[in-house]
This record gives C-alpha cells, structure tokens and sequence, in this order.
C-alpha cells in the first residue's frame, strides 16, 4: 500500500514537472506577511511580566532586523528588560536550579557575596563569622526554582521561592556590610536583637523588592502591604515590611501619572489611611494584574533609591524615611506618634490624585 502511494506521488510529481515545463502558469505563492514590531514587544513585554521565561528567552533572540522594527521606546524597554534579567536571573541562576552545588558570587547592592549553594540543606541562609569575613551557606529547593504549581494567594511555587532567594541574599549582604566593631558592639540583649533582626529584614525587604522578577515582586509587595492587617501586624518584624510598604505607597501617590495599573480606591477615610490604602492594594494586587514594563522600572528605580537612602538607618536609628522625607520607625510602639503626619500626608495626596 505505502509503495502504490509513493507511486501514485512519484507519478503526481512527474506530471507536475512536465506541465511546468510545457509551460502552464506557475501557481503564485503566497505573501508571506513581515512579522509585526508590536507583536513581538508585546510578546516579550507579557512574557517579562508574567514570569514566562522559556517564551521570553525565545522572544529575545528575534532576528536584529525584528528588533530593529520597534520604536525607539519600545527598544529602550528591551534593553531594559535585559538589564533587568541579568540582575534577577543572574548566570548562577541555571546551575542551582539543575542541583549543582557550589560557590556563588552573588552581586548585591554592589557588593560580590561569597556563598556557598547546598541544594541539600533545610533551607535559609547561614551565616558564620570568620577572621576572612562572614562565611554564608545558602540552601532552597532546586526544584521549585521557577515551578508554576501554585502556592498561595495565585501566586506559585516558583515566585514564593524568589522572594525567598533574594531575601536570604538581602540578609547575607546586610550582615557582610555592618562593621565588625559595630557587631562587637551589640550587647546581645534581647533590645538589640530584634534591632538587628528589624534591619536585616528591612534590607532583605528592599532587597526581594528589588532583584525579584515580576511576579516574584508583586508577591513581595503582598507581604509588606499585609504586614498593616491586624493578623500580621502584631508579628516581631512586621515594622520593617511595613515601612517597605509605606514607601510603595508614597512612590505611587507622588505620581500616579507613573503606575496607570495601580488603581486608588473611590474614596480614602482620613483616620488610618495609610493603613487603609495599603490594606485595600495589597487586595487588588495579584499575580495576574500585571503591570506594564514602565511600572515595573518606575518601581524598581525608586525601591533602589530608597534601598541607598536607608542603607544603615534601621540599624542606627530603626527609623527609615521615606520618598516624601517623612519618618517611619520599624518599632510599633515608636512609630505610634509619627503615624498621624503620614496619615494627613496620604489623605491629602489621595483627594489630590482622585481630584485630576
């Protein structure tokens, strides 16, 4: 049967050939349409933000003449982009998610770590301190790295474990940078402890804020604008995610022109509004409400500004300011007289920005 087709196609071919070549119209082919600038853009804009990174890669290596077709714009959003994913997903990134154990030198906040992946630990960072420096040991689960099951709130497996990457390498970077004669000089109470503890989870915040993915960062955002809820506000460090959150709100009412996807609420009481407002985005922010490419560098821009602004303050002082010069202390019970000035400062922006 299989050789009386290939016959039958053989022949077909042959009487094609001859007809040709008596010469009968060629059948025209069809035009092929030049792929569209704006579909490729938006294909590589929706695969950055939405953490789709295999489809990314792809979209990325378009041919030059491809690129080239975008707009000036949309180029320097590329660009972007990629500077954003050698600082996220830097090289160490694929060799820990294939298990491969080893040295990292991860760069945070221009500092190279010196950090040892144990893809067979419990998880978390440790840390020693030697006469060379902090020896730090780093270990998560290769493979949730990446992993699209889902986890909580919709976000995944993958984006909790960003966070959580990122955050470790926060701490580790925060503890490589205080002073040895300013460790020595901690006295180990249990004052100084959660002061220490505050600082390295606010530069852990900033930290995952800053170097996460997308998605990874909108569930970050979740957590320090969770931190103003009544069921999470009573926990020992939720000042210091706090005051991340109180900075994203800043950062969003002094231009809300910046982040068109954010979207306010009709109205914002004036008791509590910086506890309202964060409370009802935190609600609205989802995995799936992406933001667009300018957000996400709008947002990234200011966390490091405010990440080089507060470098040690939470350590000296457990105070931060934020974007609009006003303080927040990570202590609830020292930020209590300071949370009335913010509080007049949101609602008077919020009438300002619902006003235009």
């Amino acid at each position: 049967m299989r050789q009386d087709m290939a016959l039958a196609l053989a022949i077909g071919l042959t009487a094609l050939a001859a007809t040709a070549a008596a010469g009968a119209p060629k059948p025209e082919a069809a035009p092929v349409a030049a792929p569209d600038a704006g579909d490729l853009y938006a294909r590589i804009a929706e695969a950055y933000m939405k953490g789709n990174w295999d489809e990314l890669d792809a979209a990325l290596r378009a041919p030059p003449r491809e690129l080239s077709r975008l707009t000036p714009a949309q180029r320097a959003d590329i660009t972007y982009v990629r500077q954003a994913m050698a600082e996220c997903r830097p090289a160490w990134w694929q060799p820990c998610k294939a298990g491969r154990a080893g040295p990292l030198q991860p760069l945070v906040w221009g500092r190279a770590l010196n950090v040892a992946y144990d893809p067979a630990g419990k998880g978390g960072m440790q840390i020693k301190n030697t006469p060379r420096g902090p020896d730090m040991t780093i270990s998560w689960p290769a493979a949730e790295m990446d992993s699209p099951t889902h986890a909580e709130h919709g976000f995944s497996k993958g984006d909790l474990l960003g966070v959580g990457i990122w955050f470790n390498l926060g701490t580790g970077a925060a503890w490589a940078a205080i002073p040895p004669q300013t460790m020595a000089g901690l006295s180990g109470s249990e004052k100084d402890k959660l002061r220490l503890n505050l600082y390295f989870d606010f530069r852990a915040d900033v930290t995952a804020l800053y170097y996460t993915t997308p998605p990874s960062r909108r569930w970050c955002l979740w957590l320090c604008l969770a931190a103003y809820m009544e069921k999470y506000a009573k926990g020992p460090l939720s000042g210091s995610r706090r005051a991340a959150g109180a900075m994203f709100l800043v950062e969003v009412l002094k231009s809300p022109s910046k982040y068109p996807s954010v979207k306010l609420p009709d109205t914002l009481p004036a008791e509590s509004a910086e506890e309202t407002l964060a409370i009802d985005l935190k609600n609205k922010d989802t995995r799936d409400g992406c933001w667009t490419i300018a957000e996400d560098k709008a947002f990234r821009e200011a966390v490091r500004a405010f990440a080089a602004a507060n470098d040690r303050t939470v350590l000296d002082t457990s105070r931060v300011t934020l974007p609009n010069a006003l303080p927040f202390a990570v202590q609830a019970e020292d930020d209590a007289p300071l949370r009335p000035k913010r509080d007049a400062w949101v609602k008077a922006q919020f009438d300002k920005a619902v006003a235009q």
